[in-house]
């Protein structure tokens, strides 16, 4: 792997923050929904023996991932992306979030929290594409694996983050309130360092902006020629796209178009079905009943979720892509065997699971995890983010 430019990591690490707020957001729900101080503050529940109902905890992780479905449509993503550039795109997103942040942490009803949760799902559906495009937009070719998996990287760090805080809060009364009103720290540093950055090269020459593109293109590159070069390719590619018919809307159904977008939306599918989710949302509830403490191993979880992540960056550019999706996908199809039949078995005995069998179930759990962490969390963002021609890139994101 080439050298890589100060300004180019420093633009893909800050930008990633954006990808830090969606692990926050990701990982503070779950002990919240089970801490008291928020059942009686929000669901007006005054025992804290009792939880929130099954239907209730539902709307509320579920409202999150409504406003992701909204913004994350290509016709109002792709909108922003395009029309107003990757960079402008992350300050709105992250705009977005602050406001998501300040109503979730003010709530005193579970329909103003569902209306926080949503705004800030709605950030995060614009900020998902729009950081992972911009990542592989300035990052160079030898080193666009490993900066692009900065984005899922990030995600896990936010988790980690926000479990320990929770576990330092929830506990203590309205702690659930400062669990949420910290998030706007890091929104805060995004917002006032995003401006700082270069645009995405890429998307000044779609636009015709050449000299600004030069500029951004040399500040992110090691060496004049190296900038030069890659400008220069990056230019040949454009001008070959707008030699072709202007683009409209029937143009996404000719074949090659179409095989991508199903490709890039069976993976992100996929990504989501796997049933990482239900570890990240549903963590303490599920770990609760098998018997153990359920905030320790939450922790454990979301810490194994961060580390594990660390290898795909260095073998994205190493292995390849499919590589790391194939033996992540099969090591996850073992440990979701194991935890089936485990399963099966505990409750055809109709007894309480024993300790032998709670020791292989989070081994296998935790296999599951590490396993998804290296291969599936980051790869498929980074194949996303390459696999569409730049005329299409902001729309098919």
């Amino acid at each position: 792997m080439s050298a890589v430019n100060c300004k180019t990591v420093t633009s893909a690490v800050l930008s990633a923050l954006g990808a830090f707020l969606f692990g926050l957001d990701i990982g503070y729900i779950a002990p919240i929904l089970e801490c008291a101080s928020f059942k009686r503050d929000v669901a007006h529940i005054t025992d804290p023996k009792v939880k929130i109902s099954d239907a209730v905890e539902g709307f509320v992780v579920g409202s999150f991932s409504i406003g992701c479905i909204v913004t994350s449509f290509p016709v109002v993503s792709g909108y922003f992306m395009e029309e107003w550039g990757r960079r402008d795109s992350i300050i709105l997103g992250t705009a977005t979030f602050l406001v998501g942040c300040v109503v979730q942490a003010c709530a005193n009803t579970i329909n103003t929290m569902l209306a926080g949760r949503f705004i800030a799902g709605m950030s995060i559906g614009l900020l998902s594409p729009v950081v992972a495009l911009y990542h592989s937009e300035v990052a160079p070719t030898s080193a666009r694996g490993a900066l692009s998996s900065l984005y899922q990287l990030m995600i896990t760090l936010g988790i980690l983050v926000a479990s320990l805080v929770d576990t330092g809060l929830v506990e203590k009364d309205g702690g659930w309130r400062w669990a949420i009103g910290m998030q706007v720290v890091p929104a805060m540093v995004l917002v006032a360092g995003m401006p700082l950055l270069p645009r995405s090269p890429r998307w000044l020459v779609h636009r015709g902006r050449i000299e600004e593109a030069r500029e951004a293109m040399l500040a992110m590159r090691e060496t004049e020629e190296e900038a030069r070069r890659e400008l220069d390719e990056v230019i040949a590619s454009a001008q070959k796209e707008h030699a072709k018919v202007k683009v409209s809307s029937h143009e996404y159904m000719d074949h090659l178009t179409t095989r991508l977008i199903v490709i890039g939306v069976g993976l992100q599918l996929l990504q989501q079905l796997v049933g990482m989710n239900a570890f990240m949302y549903f963590g303490p509830r599920m770990f609760g009943d098998m018997g153990l403490n359920e905030n320790k191993f939450q922790v454990i979880i979301n810490l194994l979720n961060f580390l594990m992540t660390w290898p795909a960056i260095f073998l994205s550019d190493i292995c390849g892509r499919r590589f790391l999706l194939w033996t992540g996908a099969l090591a996850m199809l073992v440990s979701c065997l194991g935890m089936g039949f485990l399963g099966t078995l505990v409750l055809k005995t109709g007894q309480d699971a024993q300790e032998p069998v709670q020791y292989c179930m989070v081994g296998l759990v935790f296999t599951f995890v590490a396993a998804f962490a290296a291969t599936w969390g980051p790869t498929v963002w980074v194949y996303n983010a390459e696999i569409f021609p730049q005329k299409h890139r902001a729309w098919c994101m």
